[in-house]
C-alpha cells in the first residue's frame, strides 16, 4: 500500500501506478497463442540472415587481410561456416532439429575439406594451383548449393502438409482401353 500526505503524491506512488498500469496494458494487449503453426517467413528470415552476416565477417576478413594467408583463411572458413549454419537456423526456427542437422551436414563436410587444403596448402585462395583453386571453388559451390536448398525447405516443410490437405490433385489416368483423369481431395 502506498501512503502520502493528503494533497501530495510521493514519487514512489507514481512509480507503482505507472508500473501497475504498464504491467496491465501488456497483458491486455498481448497477442493471443494460436496452434495454428508457425510463420514459413521467419525460418527464410533466420536463414537468410545467418548467410548474409557470414558473408559480411568473412568478406571483411578477405578484404583486409593484407595478402596474410591466415587471415584469408579465416574469412574464407567464415563464409563457409556461416554457409553451413543458415540450413540449420533456418529449421530451428520451425523446430526441425534433426532436418537441420541434416542440411547443414553437406556444406560442413565442404568445412572439412577446405580446411584440410588449406592445411596442405595456406595460400591456396591467392596463390594455389589451377587445381586447388577448381577444388576450393567445387567445395563451395556444394556448399551453397547444399545450404540454399536447405534454407528453401524450411520454407516449404510445414506448408506441403496443410496445403495437401486442402488441395484438388488432377490427375492424368491411362488404362488398358481407357483415357480419362482422377479428381481426389476434399470437394
Amino acid at each position: 500500500m502506498v501512503r502520502s500526505a493528503p494533497g501530495h503524491t510521493t514519487l514512489a506512488a507514481v512509480r507503482f501506478i505507472c508500473s501497475f498500469a504498464a504491467a496491465a496494458a501488456l497483458c491486455l494487449a498481448s497477442a493471443p497463442c494460436r496452434a495454428e503453426g508457425r510463420d514459413p517467413a521467419a525460418s527464410l528470415f533466420a536463414g537468410a540472415s545467418v548467410l548474409v552476416a557470414g558473408f559480411t565477417v568473412g568478406a571483411l576478413l578477405l578484404t583486409t587481410s593484407n595478402a596474410s594467408a591466415t587471415q584469408s583463411n579465416a574469412g574464407w572458413l567464415t563464409i563457409e561456416s556461416g554457409v553451413a549454419l543458415a540450413p540449420f537456423a533456418a529449421h530451428a526456427v520451425a523446430g526441425e532439429w534433426a532436418r537441420g542437422l541434416a542440411f547443414s551436414a553437406l556444406p560442413a563436410a565442404a568445412i572439412g575439406g577446405t580446411a584440410a587444403l588449406f592445411q596442405y596448402d595456406p595460400g591456396t585462395i591467392a596463390h594455389g594451383s589451377l587445381p586447388e583453386q577448381r577444388w576450393l571453388w567445387s567445395m563451395f559451390s556444394v556448399a551453397l548449393a547444399g545450404s540454399t536448398v536447405g534454407v528453401v525447405d524450411a520454407l516449404l516443410s510445414g506448408h506441403d502438409a496443410r496445403m495437401r490437405a486442402r488441395s484438388i490433385v488432377v490427375a492424368p489416368t491411362v488404362a488398358s482401353g481407357r483415357v480419362g483423369l482422377v479428381l481426389q481431395g476434399p470437394l
